[in-house]
């Protein structure tokens, strides 16, 4: 099966009047890059990838991927997609290959893999050795701009809507604001859902530890992204001091990086984002890194591609994603779990 053509399109994102926010940057701005593969069976794979802030950035991973990665895939066997992500990382080292290149390497990487689900009339999870058919999903709801109200009344609609668990922004004040959020949260909330807490990279070692053993009292779930994506040696020295896992790997790129924080037991939840981490193809390999140091794996973000990885995950034990728009939208749920794609490749229904 050859690929005949890669057609990328870009989509802007209108500003919102309250933009979201976290304890490091406001969300606004941004939009989402289309890519198709057409192939000579006449089938089609299809990616989406949002890109959340920045109004240039959609254009330009557009750009990327139509001038630097397209003309590689034209002409391949879309069957050998290891094969064609290893071209494409060997083609683009000169500038790097992480960073908005590993976004363009992704958003391929996922549209190849539907392609396959699609030309064998299975879901693209059931092709990588399937685990489950569900895995507990919980709603990324608790902004920090939201004050208490807004945010108790968020987390209570993710609960009615059947999630097992919640998380919220922390960081953005000091831990008196921090301990208020969670405390109205898990009033809200009971006893039976799970309440995460994110940090976004915001605090150093220190101030992470000190905030760690508060929320360890409160009983959160994890404490997720406390120190800069990069301080290996920070996250290992956290996880010595605090009785709470801690979470992190959204903003870590490719296998590699996963390794270093994984041999030095520096996280105690890995999250690949599909996006930072290389797509489908890498956050296999990382799936299996987490398998091999029995560390859990959770998704950072929570499209159909994200859940149909995680149904292969040996370690698996969330899915992130959001308050859902109707009792139809995705992800479907049942007894709290997010049910495993339907459709070919990332088909949901």
């Amino acid at each position: 099966m050859r690929v005949t053509d890669v057609r990328v399109s870009f989509r802007q994102r209108p500003h919102a009047d309250d933009p979201i926010r976290d304890a490091l940057q406001t969300l606004t701005g941004g939009g989402s890059v289309s890519v198709e593969i057409d192939s000579d069976d006449g089938l089609t794979g299809r990616s989406e990838t949002s890109f959340g802030r920045l109004d240039g950035a959609p254009r330009t991973l557009a750009t990327l991927i139509s001038a630097e990665l397209a003309p590689i895939v034209r002409g391949s066997d879309a069957e050998l997609v290891g094969a064609v992500v290893e071209a494409m990382r060997a083609e683009t080292e000169y500038h790097g290959s992480s960073g908005v290149t590993t976004f363009g390497i992704s958003a391929i990487d996922v549209a190849l893999w539907d392609l396959l689900g699609r030309a064998h009339g299975v879901p693209a999870y059931r092709l990588w050795g399937a685990c489950r058919d569900r895995l507990p999903a919980y709603a990324m709801v608790g902004w920090s701009n939201y004050d208490l109200d807004k945010l108790r009344a968020v987390c209570a609609a993710a609960a009615e809507q059947g999630f097992r668990g919640v998380k919220i922004k922390v960081a953005a004040g000091d831990l008196a604001d921090d301990v208020a959020r969670i405390e109205a949260v898990r009033a809200e909330v009971g006893a039976g859902v799970a309440v995460m807490v994110d940090a976004n990279q915001a605090l150093g070692v220190d101030e992470a530890i000190r905030r760690g053993l508060v929320f360890a009292d409160l009983g959160v779930a994890w404490f997720e992204e406390p120190l800069p994506a990069y301080d290996v040696r920070g996250y290992a020295e956290l996880r010595r001091r605090v009785p709470v896992p801690i979470a992190t790997g959204e903003n870590l790129y490719t296998a590699r990086e996963f390794r270093d924080f994984l041999e030095a037991g520096a996280v105690g939840v890995i999250q690949p984002d599909l996006r930072r981490a290389g797509g489908p193809t890498a956050i296999r390999e990382i799936a299996s890194l987490a398998a091999a140091y029995d560390v859990p794996y959770a998704s950072h973000g929570g499209g159909p591609a994200a859940l149909s990885l995680l149904m292969a995950g040996p370690t698996a034990c969330w899915l992130e994603t959001g308050l859902r728009s109707s009792p139809e939208a995705f992800p479907r749920l049942e007894d709290g779990c997010a049910l495993a794609p339907a459709g070919p490749g990332f088909a949901w229904q």
